[in-house]
């Protein structure tokens, strides 16, 4: 018997043990950088005015706002912030965030790149949501770094200030394991949401890099790139002057109070490989891979709309949705208006200002819904064409039955008004952008997802993320969802009074159930 073998069964059994949630390596919600400089943020956080579903859609068309401190801190807040807390009888202080999070783990982190702005000095800092201040991890203009490290992308070079998000992985891996990573690019996206929205408020405009050269920046954040790793940047400009860049200093290592290796996390090898596989290594890369994401792609001509008459004034503020918004966690049966619920679509699901994108309609993503409740609107299966803002009804029925097994057998989809279903088609993802699509098209979804769910709670009713059966989700849309992957769920609706979690059994399980214990369904 050989020393190896043993271990092997060893490391096997180690590895497929169960348990609910082992909080004695549950990670810290937070960095810490508290032995560097710290700025404190603007607490004058009043946002104008701006229709949440008109936020969505309305940015970079009025850019007359400056990019100093009082913008910086609005756009933290309302993105990446602690919006309130509460005391829980189990689980203690619950800090609540402003965009949302699968299971409020917050894998995403925040830096900001900048020179000499009205408030803030040149210098990369880690924005301390807990504090609301930045932490100065260095001094001195480091735009040219970042330049270099994009290929020099003409948004970075042009831009006043970059915000930098990275994702920490064991804060969603320890809960979810390596379907974590998925979780980590829907966060960015719901994050990224906020802030689109955030910045059209603010009248400054932003773009999404999604090609760089991740060992560079990691670098220049002085973080690892394997368990905290960057997954965009977002180079944000205003009326504000630019000024001359300058050499930067020598970049040195910088170690927060709590680095994450300090406490025990597991190591996912299929999320390291795809991970790795996705990685851009040199400016040639960079240049080619923005080349080919955006070549041999169609130049999408705007069509001839469906007009919904989607006008909405009831739409309330941003700052307003921002802080009530809150996940929900039981829908009535009660329909939703068909003004109201196109209004979001209309307002929410468009082409996001990507670094490879060839023309307003152009989306790596597509969109599915199953209808159980919106008011003269047939209850059934349909797609939504981005293109011509056209929603077709793929088949009629009721499906709520079918809406709760497919969204992991719970009764939020079974009850909802709607459910959306981002897809994709990763093949022609992939051939496209190669394995960074796959991240990209993740973060798309929890972007646009991210949109429903501010519209709809701008409105009123309640919204949250699911978890799912992907190939049951793809069979079921089939066939013209043929050889897509499902990216992200949506269930939409009017929030219960009792905002509490209903058990929920579905048919299709209890008859899948009942074939796994038959001998009839294997035998020819």
């Amino acid at each position: 018997m050989s020393l190896q073998g043993i271990s092997t069964a060893k490391d096997f059994h180690e590895s497929t043990k169960l348990n609910y949630i082992n909080l004695d390596t549950k990670p810290p919600l937070y960095k810490d950088y508290k032995q560097l400089p710290s700025i404190e943020l603007s607490r004058d956080l009043g946002l104008p005015t701006l229709p949440t579903v008109d936020a969505m859609s309305d940015w970079n068309n009025s850019i007359t706002g400056n990019i100093d401190l009082g913008t910086v801190s609005k756009l933290l807040y309302y993105s990446a912030g602690i919006i309130r807390t509460a005391n829980h009888p189990t689980a203690g202080e619950v800090h609540y965030r402003a965009a949302a999070s699968a299971g409020a783990l917050y894998p995403v982190e925040t830096y900001l790149l900048c020179h000499d702005l009205d408030g803030i000095e040149a210098g990369i800092y880690h924005f301390a949501p807990h504090e609301f201040a930045l932490r100065q991890i260095r001094a001195g203009d480091y735009r040219r770094l970042l330049a270099d490290a994009t290929a020099a992308n003409q948004d970075i070079l042009q831009s006043s200030a970059t915000l930098i998000f990275t994702t920490l992985f064991w804060r969603s891996t320890w809960k979810y394991r390596s379907r974590g990573y998925r979780y980590c690019y829907w966060d960015t996206g719901t994050m990224i949401s906020n802030l689109l929205s955030t910045v059209a408020a603010c009248q400054v405009s932003a773009r999404l890099v999604t090609g760089f050269i991740d060992s560079q920046v990691n670098a220049i954040l002085s973080i690892d790139g394997v368990e905290e790793s960057t997954t965009c940047l977002v180079p944000l400009s205003g009326v504000t002057p630019l000024q001359p860049m300058t050499s930067p200093p020598t970049l040195q290592h910088v170690d927060p109070d709590n680095l994450q290796s300090h406490l025990p996390s597991l190591r996912y090898a299929d999320l390291e490989a795809v991970h790795s596989a996705s990685l851009l290594s040199t400016s040639k890369e960079v240049l080619d891979w923005r080349a080919k994401a955006a070549s041999n792609q169609p130049k999408l001509l705007i069509q001839e709309t469906t007009d919904f008459n989607t006008s909405d004034p009831d739409s309330r503020p941003l700052a307003q949705t921002i802080l009530d918004r809150g996940s929900t966690r039981r829908f009535t049966h009660d329909p939703i208006p068909l003004n109201q619920f196109l209004t979001v679509i209309d307002n929410a699901i468009h082409c996001l200002p990507l670094d490879f994108s060839v023309s307003e309609l152009d989306t790596l993503v597509d969109l599915y819904v199953i209808v159980n409740s919106v008011d003269t609107l047939a209850s059934g299966a349909y797609f939504y064409s981005i293109q011509e803002k056209r929603l077709d009804i793929l088949k009629p029925g009721d499906f709520r039955d079918e809406a709760g097994h497919l969204g992991f057998e719970q009764a939020l989809p079974a009850d909802a008004s709607a459910v959306f279903f981002f897809m994709a088609d990763l093949e022609k993802v992939l051939n496209r952008c190669g394995s960074r699509g796959y991240r990209i098209a993740q973060m798309e979804s929890g972007v646009l997802g991210g949109n429903l769910y501010l519209g709809m709670h701008s409105l009123g009713f309640g919204s949250t993320g699911l978890t799912f059966f992907d190939d049951e989700i793809t069979a079921f849309f089939s066939p013209h969802a043929k050889n897509k992957s499902t990216l992200f769920v949506i269930p939409v609706g009017n929030k219960h009074s009792r905002n509490l979690v209903r058990p929920f059994r579905s048919k299709m399980a209890t008859k899948l159930d009942a074939l796994a214990r038959g001998a009839g369904h294997n035998l020819t």
